[in-house]
C-alpha cells in the first residue's frame, strides 16, 4: 500500500489538480501520521472488517485502513478530491471508491445508492457497479476479482465538520449492522453526542444517538494536526450500537416530539409543548404529568422514557405530527422564496 503523503506533497498534488479544501464542505485533513495510525489501532481494524469511510479527502487515512482491513469502501462528494485520491490510491486492491453525497437529497438519511451497495455486499459479497438511488453514484473499484468477504461492518472516518452529526444519526437510523463507529468530529459535537441524560450537554443529538448506541470520546485532538487549521479542537468519538434496535415507529414519534420541544431550552417542558402544539399550558402540563414527568423541568431534563411516553400519547401524537407538517411547509416555502429570489438576481444582474 502507498505510504501517506506528506502535507507538502498533498498541497502540490492539489495544486496540480486545481483543487483546495472546501470550507463549505468542512474539509480539514489530518496531517499527523502518528494520529492516523492511532485511529486504526483504536478502531481495532483487521482483515475481517469491511470499513466504510465518509470523506476520502487526500486518502491518507484510507490507505492505512486498506493495509489493515479486508475491504474499504470510501465515499467522496467533491469531484476534484475524488479524482485526486483515486490517483493517489491507484492500484490498492481492496478499495472501492464512490463519488456521491453520503446523504440523500433531503439530507436526512444515507444516500439510497450507498445503502443499496452496502446491503448488497453484506448479503451477497458482491459490489454493484450500478447501485440504485435517487442520485448518480460513481463506483471505481480496484478489486482484482471478487470482493473479499468480511463479516463485520465499521464506520471509521474523519468526518466533514459540516455534516458530522447528520451522518452519524443517519448511519444509526439506517439499520446497517455497524459493529462499531469511530469518527473524528469537532470537540463540541463530540460532547453533545456522547452526553448522558444527566449532563449539561444533553440535547437532541444525544437523545437520538442514545436510542441506538453507547458513545464516548476516547481522545481529544488539537487543531494543530489538521490542514487547514480549524478554529476549534476535535475529538475521536466511539459509538457502539446497542444489541437491540428501537422500534422505529416509536423512535420517529420521539424524534418529532423532541424536535419541537428542544427548540426552547430555557422554557419549561410544559411551556415548550404548549407553544408548539397551540394548547393551554395547563393541558400540556397535564400530559407531561400523566407520563411521569415534571412539567416545570426543561425538555432536556425529562428522562428519555418520559419523552417517549409523551410522544406515544394518543392525544399528543396527532398534534405533534400536525405541528411538524406545518413546520416543514414553512421551511419549503422559505426555500422556494430563496430560489425565486436567486433566479430574479440572476436575470437582473447576470449572476451565474
Amino acid at each position: 500500500m502507498p505510504e501517506p503523503l506528506k502535507l507538502a506533497d498533498i498541497k502540490l498534488r492539489m495544486q496540480a489538480y486545481g483543487v483546495k479544501p472546501s470550507k463549505r464542505l468542512g474539509q480539514n485533513f489530518l496531517a499527523d501520521f502518528n494520529l492516523l495510525r492511532a485511529i486504526i489501532a483504536d478502531a481495532e481494524i483487521d482483515d475481517g472488517d469491511c470499513v466504510l469511510e465518509i470523506g476520502t479527502g487526500a486518502g491518507s487515512l484510507t490507505g492505512l485502513m486498506c493495509d489493515a482491513a479486508g475491504l474499504v469502501i470510501t465515499v467522496e462528494v467533491d469531484r476534484g478530491m475524488f479524482e485526486l485520491s483515486r490517483d493517489i490510491l491507484s492500484g490498492v486492491p481492496n478499495l472501492v471508491h464512490l463519488r456521491c453525497d453520503a446523504l440523500n437529497a433531503a439530507g436526512r438519511g444515507l444516500h439510497s445508492g450507498l445503502e443499496d451497495l452496502l446491503r448488497g455486499y453484506l448479503d451477497t459479497g458482491k459490489i454493484s457497479q450500478t447501485p440504485a438511488g435517487d442520485q448518480e453514484v460513481e463506483v471505481h473499484s480496484n478489486l482484482p476479482g471478487k470482493a473479499p468477504r468480511c463479516g463485520r461492518l465499521k464506520l471509521v472516518a474523519n468526518l466533514p465538520y459540516s455534516v458530522a452529526t447528520t451522518v452519524i444519526i443517519a448511519a444509526l437510523e439506517s439499520g446497517l449492522p455497524f459493529e462499531r463507529m469511530l469518527v473524528m468530529v469537532q470537540h463540541e459535537v463530540g460532547e453533545k453526542l456522547s452526553a448522558r441524560p444527566i449532563d449539561r450537554e444533553w440535547g437532541l443529538p444525544a437523545l437520538l444517538r442514545y436510542q441506538f448506541a453507547e458513545a464516548r470520546m476516547i481522545r481529544k485532538v488539537p487543531a494543530a494536526v489538521f490542514w487547514p487549521r480549524p478554529k476549534v479542537d476535535s475529538a475521536l468519538l466511539e459509538l457502539r450500537p446497542k444489541p437491540q434496535r428501537p422500534n422505529m415507529d416509536a423512535y420517529h414519534r420521539l424524534r418529532r416530539l423532541a424536535h419541537i420541544m428542544f427548540q426552547h431550552r430555557r422554557k419549561s417542558s410544559s411551556n415548550s409543548l404548549a407553544m408548539a402544539l397551540g394548547v393551554p399550558n395547563s393541558q400540556a402540563a397535564a400530559w407531561i404529568s400523566e407520563c411521569g414527568g415534571k412539567p416545570g423541568d426543561r425538555a432536556e431534563q425529562l428522562a428519555p422514557e418520559v419523552l417517549q411516553r409523551v410522544a406515544d400519547h394518543r392525544e399528543v401524537e396527532p398534534l405533534v405530527r400536525m405541528a411538524m407538517q406545518q413546520h416543514e411547509s414553512q421551511v419549503d416555502a422559505k426555500a422556494d422564496k430563496r430560489a425565486r429570489r436567486a433566479a430574479w438576481k440572476s436575470r437582473v444582474y447576470g449572476d451565474e
